[in-house]
């Protein structure tokens, strides 16, 4: 659901050498290496994208991460003042599930801002963006979506949002 990733601040190289001896058959190659991980990114979800109780206009409902208290929240935390590049998947097609013929096609959209303020968040539509983390630690996204539902069928259709964090 969720991917939680370490980022790696340091990757050195101590040590690389080559030797080769007078037979150049063989040769002799070491490498170290060194890894420090900080703190993890913890991602909380505070609460789902509601897609059951929004209206349906002209076959589409329209869920704005900015405005509407339908969007779906979450809560991240981690490094105050760091760095966060947020990575999600932007458009999908999903199909009904039971073998029907519909489709709806589905544009995902976040927001994002260092306080629990909706409001007053900032519009993430590339799907990929970096963003400051708070004083406080805290980062708060909001999730949106319109869907396009003018070659749905009756019928279940799933999908599952990724968003990945990693620390830059």
């Amino acid at each position: 659901m969720i991917k939680k990733l370490l980022y790696i601040l340091m990757i050195g190289l101590l040590v690389s050498q080559y030797s080769y001896a007078q037979d150049t058959r063989r040769a002799t190659l070491t490498v170290n290496a060194t890894a420090t991980v900080t703190d993890n990114l913890q991602m909380l979800t505070i609460r789902n994208l509601d897609l059951i109780n929004p209206i349906v206009v002209e076959n589409q409902i329209l869920v704005s991460p900015i405005t509407s208290s339908y969007a779906g929240m979450f809560k991240i935390t981690g490094n105050r003042g760091a760095r966060v590049r947020i990575t999600f998947l932007q458009t999908e097609l999903l199909e009904e599930q039971n073998g029907g013929r519909g489709t709806v096609f589905a544009q995902y959209s976040l927001s994002a801002a260092r306080d629990d303020i909706q409001f007053q968040s900032a519009l993430l539509d590339v799907g990929e963006a970096v963003v400051p983390i708070g004083a406080t630690g805290e980062l708060y996204v909001w999730l949106g979506a319109n869907l396009d539902l003018s070659k749905a069928t009756p019928g279940l259709y799933l999908s599952e949002f990724t968003i990945e964090l990693e620390y830059i």
